[in-house]
């Protein structure tokens, strides 16, 4: 039986043999063929768990065998699973600790973030401020020194008590005024046409307060009225500080007038002139709203016209500072010359500022030629006597008069331009700084407006330097010392001169910076360093002033009697007594007060080391008290022919001796 071909063929072929592994991967499919469907592909199963090394030993426990948890029903609450605790983790190890330097560092770096908050800063100043204010109002402060502020004092108390402007420091010239202008010579209420009217008036109203305490006891050391002058005056001294701080923004930066702020602070003369009780610091006051309006009336207008309000603004507070002391005349009419020169249309900005100042001077005016017949009362006779000599001088005349002398006024301009060339950096506070405000004229500043109020500046200090060399000054501390108004300018210009050298040295290391900032700010608080740590001389102004033994006159003088001084400013405010300057002459003691010109006669002498410390030759024996030589010996060698027989010394040492026309000191049972 024959097989078929197919079978055949097919028998004859043999089948492919299989491979092993995974089949091929098949050719992707060409561009025009359909995709094929993916299909679902089940999730992998969880890995194997790893074999086991059998280890040589005893077996491990066997597992337990886990049974499949029961099914929970919907409505059972969840039941708590047990979780066994975490195996503690690998302690880390411990980090280094940084070294001291770093930990320096980074304190360094803390401090200075946290100093850099404005509110820090704002509460280091006021901390600074109310410490230095502290000090000197508590701890240097000894009473008023200087006898223009104690007349004005007591003229301020007279306010207070509702008197008007009546004084108790009587001058024999101001007698003379009145009869030579045909005007009755009051016996109450003596009005007062030498003094400036500000001060007293500024001061009224804290004399008002501590009203109760006007009467110095025994016991007071330092008599509270003094003090709260002196609170006063340190008030308007903090306040232009502010005032000086937006003129100095204006000019140049924040920061140098942070630190210009800094360097008036710490400048011992601006707290001398507070505790002073001179119009000083008033009058800085004042001069700071001068400057504020000059400056932002040179920013306003670009092409130098300035509107008539601006002069008008700076007339009235010019008109103020002249009411606060009668030499700033002097500024006034500089600055009169710098409008003319600057502004434009010149005749409109000067009047304005006339017309200013007038509407404030002249009630003034008007009200000392009703009293004694000339506007300017007494006070402008010190022009024309000597320098100086006007409590040893002509004020204690009843007859004589001073005239002009061309000579002698050339020689007063010589001296004193000799006196504040040798002595312009005591009259500056000590502070170099200011000093180079005039090294300073030498660099022009940007913009121009910062030019041209220095400018001003220099002509209205200039005008200063001519009324107080017609005036007179002697000494840093004295009431015609005009120098501290200009202070602050001239500080902020010479640290900017100053700061504008350093930044062509071309140092900028941060650090250096700072160091050459701090060193120029102890070279202005040297002075004021010095005095603090230094102990004060004694507690009180002596010589030749002790309030208690003082005040102790009126205790035996009555309110109407009148008591002869060669320093009435002290009897006057701290006795609370009429007291008259001693006269030149015995003839005109005699004729006041036998005549009773003040309506009483004159019941007793007060004299004390203001006559008895001069020299015995050339300024009591053959000087303006010639007339008084037995009085000054103390005693006189027959009191007995003397008008006020009666005598006693009073301390210190009996440095002090009161005549009397009796016995008033004696206890009487």
């Amino acid at each position: 039986m024959s097989e078929s071909p197919n079978t055949e063929e097919i028998a004859e072929t043999p089948a492919p043999p299989k491979k092993r592994g995974r089949p091929p991967k098949a050719k992707p499919p060409a561009e025009n063929t359909k995709k094929p469907r993916t299909k679902k592909t089940a999730k992998p199963a969880p890995p194997l768990p790893a074999p086991t090394v059998k280890k040589r030993g005893r077996k491990p426990a066997a597992a337990p065998i886990e049974t499949p948890p029961e099914p929970i029903p919907e409505n059972a609450p969840e039941p708590i699973l047990e979780t066994a605790p975490n195996p503690p983790p690998n302690p880390e190890p411990e980090p280094e600790k940084p070294k001291r330097s770093e930990r320096l560092r980074d304190f360094a770096a803390n401090l200075s973030k946290i100093t850099s908050l404005p509110a820090v800063r704002w509460i280091a100043v006021v901390a600074l401020v109310a410490t230095l204010a502290c000090l000197y109002l508590f701890v240097q402060f000894r009473g008023l020194s200087s006898p223009t502020a104690m007349d004005q004092a007591q003229i301020a108390r007279a306010l207070a008590a509702g008197q008007g402007f009546s004084t108790n420091y009587l001058r024999p010239f101001a007698i003379r005024q009145l009869e030579q202008a045909g005007k009755p010579v009051p016996t109450h209420k003596f009005p007062d046409f030498f003094q400036s009217p500000l001060n007293p008036l500024a001061n009224a109203l804290p004399l008002k307060i501590v009203q109760s305490q006007w009467k110095l006891g025994p016991l007071d050391v330092v008599y509270i009225a003094d003090r709260m002058i002196a609170g006063t005056a340190i008030l308007s001294f903090l306040i232009s500080v502010g005032v000086w701080f937006l003129i100095a923004r204006r000019l140049f930066d924040p920061k140098l007038a942070a630190l210009g702020c800094t360097m008036i602070l710490l400048t011992d003369l601006f707290w001398e002139f507070s505790l002073s009780g001179l119009p000083q610091m008033l009058m800085l006051l004042i001069f700071s709203g001068v400057c504020w309006t000059t400056l932002r009336a040179l920013e306003k207008h670009s092409d130098r016209r300035v509107g008539a309000m601006w002069a008008l603004t700076t007339g009235i507070l010019f008109g103020l500072l002249i009411l606060a002391h009668g030499a700033a005349t002097w500024i006034f009419l500089s600055w009169l010359v710098f409008a003319g020169m600057v502004f434009r249309p010149r005749g409109i900005a000067v009047l304005a500022a006339l017309a200013g100042a007038l509407i404030v001077v002249a009630p003034w005016l008007w009200r000392n030629h009703e009293v004694c017949g000339n506007p300017l009362g007494i006070a402008g006779y010190e022009l024309l006597a000597p320098a100086l000599e006007s409590e040893s001088g002509y004020l204690r005349s009843l007859t004589d008069t001073p005239t002009f002398d061309a000579t002698r006024t050339l020689n007063r301009l010589t001296t004193a331009l000799g006196i504040h060339t040798g002595q312009i950096l005591s009259f500056l506070g000590m502070n170099l700084l200011a000093l180079m405000f005039f090294a300073s004229l030498l660099h022009k500043f940007q913009p121009p407006s910062t030019e041209l109020f220095r400018r001003a500046v220099l002509l209205m200090w200039f005008g200063a330097w001519l009324g107080m060399a017609l005036c007179g000054v002697d000494g840093p501390i004295h009431s015609n010392q005009l120098h501290v108004l200009f202070l602050p300018v001239f500080i902020f210009f010479g640290l900017a001169f100053v700061l504008e050298l350093w930044s062509r040295l071309g140092i900028s290391t941060p650090s250096l910076r700072t160091a050459f900032l701090i060193f120029l700010i102890l070279i202005s608080a040297l002075p004021l360093l010095s005095r603090l740590v230094s102990k004060p001389v004694a507690a009180i102004q002596w010589p030749p002033y002790v309030p208690p033994f003082i005040a102790i006159l009126g205790e035996w003088f009555e309110k109407n009697e009148i008591i002869a001084s060669d320093m009435p400013w002290a009897v006057a405010w701290y006795a609370d007594r009429h007291s008259i300057l001693l006269p030149k002459t015995m003839k005109d003691f005699t004729r006041i007060s036998d005549f009773r010109l003040l309506g009483e006669s004159i019941s007793g002498i007060y004299l004390t080391p203001v006559t008895g410390n001069r020299r015995l030759f050339s300024e009591i024996y053959k000087g303006p008290y010639d007339d008084w030589v037995l009085l000054i010996e103390r005693p006189p060698p027959d009191p007995l022919q003397f008008a006020l027989p009666f005598f006693t010394p009073l301390p210190i040492d009996g440095e002090c001796i009161l005549y009397a026309d009796r016995d008033r000191w004696s206890r009487r049972e």
